[in-house]
């Protein structure tokens, strides 16, 4: 089916739309492969992808200037290889491997790099908003021109927490950025069920006066053009910033789950919208040609064949270190 080009956006260059490809095209080909992996039984626990929601990632995670920080969620692996995580960084920490950013002690997206800007993921839906809060506070206090962005869901709109976090981020007027990914469901729950206003951009307008932009969140070049003005708003001191992401969470919320739930017409609206063919066909309409675009993905795919190999070769965690980096209250 055909699919249309994303936007063409006079602030938005030539080679950052490049930049741009290369993350949504290593975030699919990266889930692509770990799929694989989960269902020949390498990777425990579950398998959560992001498939339909890669240009979001990408955007916000290249939006962001080299000291700001990300709080990225279980759909944003696009974010961690903007920030510069690798591919064998991520691989390690799916195969739980020693060496990984968790020594082994988790799996899935439950990681972070705090030494490059990216906050480990908490998996509560919500908790999140507060420390990214939390840290444009100290960038404030600190005077210091930084921005701390996180990623919010529907889902998100049903916890305290998120409430708690964009009213004071509201109030104290911190250079935070909130990017709402709104991908349909809550899990296997539709919007229309959860919220009675499903506009995730008039809720956090009204509610917390945070000016919120809605922008196609399968176009990458409109969402990096938006995300990038948030960012800069914010840092420039005009206080919270939001952008509303539209898109569909392609997938189920993880592999266990098939997604039936979700309707034949829904899927059809999204049919011809898929984040890293919109991009391609940017490209090419910007005079890309086909070789070129063919080594883009060639590259990609050897970055990520690479980075499993180099993952594969590191060593598993030693059971006697177990009880190393745990927090234990003191006798009595």
């Amino acid at each position: 089916m055909p699919t249309d080009p994303c936007a063409d956006r006079d602030g938005v260059d030539r080679a950052t739309r490049v930049a741009l490809f290369r993350l949504v095209l290593l975030q699919r080909l990266f889930e692509e492969r770990a799929l694989t992996l989960y269902r020949q039984g390498r990777i425990a626990g579950s398998f959560y992808d992001g498939r339909g929601q890669e240009a979001v990632a990408a955007a916000a995670g290249l939006a962001l200037g080299p000291e700001d920080v990300v709080a990225p969620l279980n759909r944003e692996l696009a974010a961690h290889f903007a920030r510069g995580v690798t591919p064998a960084d991520a691989f390690r920490n799916f195969l739980g491997r020693a060496d990984s950013p968790t020594r082994g002690r988790d799996g899935n997206m439950h990681f972070g790099v705090p030494g490059i800007g990216v906050f480990p993921l908490v998996s509560m839906l919500g908790d999140l908003a507060s420390v990214t809060v939390g840290a444009a506070l100290a960038f404030a206090r600190r005077g210091e021109s930084r921005v701390a962005l996180t990623f919010l869901g529907e889902g998100a709109f049903s916890v305290g927490d998120t409430h708690e976090a964009l009213g004071l981020a509201g109030v104290w007027r911190v250079p935070a950025v909130f990017v709402l990914q709104r991908n349909q469901y809550s899990y296997s729950t539709p919007v229309a069920r959860q919220m009675a206003n499903p506009v995730l951009a008039e809720r956090i307008a009204g509610g917390w006066s945070i000016p919120c932009e809605t922008v196609d969140g399968t176009d990458a070049v409109l969402t990096f053009d938006a995300v990038s003005a948030s960012v800069e708003r914010a840092r420039a001191g005009h206080g919270p910033q939001a952008v509303e992401a539209v898109t569909l969470r392609i997938h189920g919320h993880a592999a266990h789950d098939d997604a039936r739930y979700v309707p034949g017409e829904l899927r059809d609206a999204f049919a011809t919208r898929d984040p890293v063919e919109r991009l391609a066909a940017r490209l090419r309409e910007d005079g890309v040609e086909p070789h070129e675009l063919d080594r883009l993905v060639d590259t990609a795919r050897t970055e990520i064949a690479d980075g499993l190999a180099e993952a594969e070769r590191s060593p598993s965690p030693d059971p006697a270190t177990i009880e190393q980096g745990v927090w234990a209250a003191p006798p009595g």
